[in-house]
């Protein structure tokens, strides 16, 4: 573990920690992480590990319970600390519609905002056929994690596999692709560019970050820079939206063969393709890792997930809690009206503070 690197990886859960586990060995040494979990089982040999609700559950897991999985992080979560020296950004891989992905990554995400580190949530959503309960619970704490991270992607499970594959081998292919899509994510912020993205920028570009939207390609050969271009456009994971593009991260990350034609068309395309109020371009130089190859990371931010912040206690970029104006009530943060200031009841995953007109998504003739 590089403890100088600013850049910390978290991974909550059980799937979380085998994402975090991938981004680990692709990744090789100087990546500075930690996994948490209920569940002694997720611990990975010389890898940091924190078990969660160690006295309440005794490292059997929280048995799909958000409740329970919120608890336990609520009574352990300060074991975090003595990996958050010298900090300056968290990112956090997790799984959303079971317990210990829905309960504790809330936690994890409140914890790091009190103390001024902003968080990126990369969460993945269940399967269709998983079932409604797991559908609510993880629709049920998405808006509530948007309310202390800084910036969150929520990627259903169903846009990284095909119909094709068996159960074993979509699992894999979940994991391997948001692994890989994160280690590459990481080369362009910890690795030397000719257009530097480092902590601090980011750190500024996430500022009323918000929902968004999260693809990566990699490509070789002649005609490159068109073909990872055209893939970004067909990508199921960028159509995916709530609401238009407000800002756009394109990353470039190649060998010493990198033409400027090549970033140029890829710059050009991405942003004529997804537009947005700003736009910010980085590339890295890694003649070690990518000769020949050429890799594509795309961020999109969408417009109207976050409008406003108020200060919360701890400061820093981006640890205030965001009010949400949903509908034309504008019921406060996340629509819980007079009920913003104190800790939600949850219930099968739904804030119950938060109106049922809100919460079931509905429209009201006024």
């Amino acid at each position: 573990m590089n403890s100088e690197s600013p850049l910390l990886l978290l991974g909550i859960g059980t799937a979380g920690s085998s994402i975090a586990g991938g981004v680990s060995r692709a990744f090789g040494p100087g990546l500075r992480y930690a996994l948490l979990d209920t569940d002694v089982v997720s611990s990975i040999p010389d890898a940091p590990f924190i078990l969660l609700g160690g006295d309440r559950l005794s490292g059997r897991g929280a048995g799909g319970d958000v409740v329970a999985g919120r608890l336990a992080a609520e009574e352990t979560i300060r074991n975090l600390d003595a990996h958050l020296e010298g900090v300056r950004l968290a990112v956090i891989v997790t799984a959303l519609g079971g317990g210990t992905g829905g309960g504790a990554t809330l936690e994890t995400v409140k914890h790091l905002a009190d103390r001024g580190i902003p968080a990126i949530v990369f969460a993945t959503l269940p399967f269709t056929f998983e079932g409604e309960d797991r559908q609510r619970n993880a629709r049920g704490v998405m808006t509530m994690i948007e309310d202390f991270a800084s910036a969150s992607f929520f990627i259903p499970l169903d846009k990284l596999v095909a119909e094709t594959d068996s159960m074993e081998d979509a699992l894999r292919r979940a994991v391997g692709t948001l692994a890989s899509g994160i280690t590459l994510f990481w080369r362009l912020v910890e690795k030397p560019g000719y257009i530097r993205l480092d902590t601090e920028r980011l750190r500024h570009l996430l500022s009323g970050a918000g929902r968004g939207r999260f693809a990566t390609v990699t490509v070789q050969g002649p005609g490159r820079a068109a073909e990872a271009l055209d893939r970004l456009m067909r990508s199921e994971l960028l159509a995916t939206s709530c609401g238009p593009v407000r800002a756009t991260l394109c990353g470039i990350l190649a060998g010493n063969d990198l033409l400027l034609s090549e970033v140029g068309t890829i710059a050009d395309g991405v942003r004529g393709a997804f537009g947005g109020l700003s736009f910010d371009l980085a590339t890295v130089n890694d003649e070690a890792t990518f000769s020949g190859r050429l890799s594509v990371v795309v961020m999109l931010f969408e417009s109207n997930v976050r409008t406003e912040t108020e200060p919360r206690t701890g400061g820093g970029v981006m640890s205030g809690r965001r009010r949400k104006s949903r509908t034309a009530l504008n019921a406060g943060p996340s629509g819980r009206g007079r009920f913003k200031n104190v800790e939600p009841t949850i219930w099968n995953g739904e804030d119950l503070d938060t109106p049922t007109f809100v919460r079931k998504n509905l429209s009201l003739d006024i």
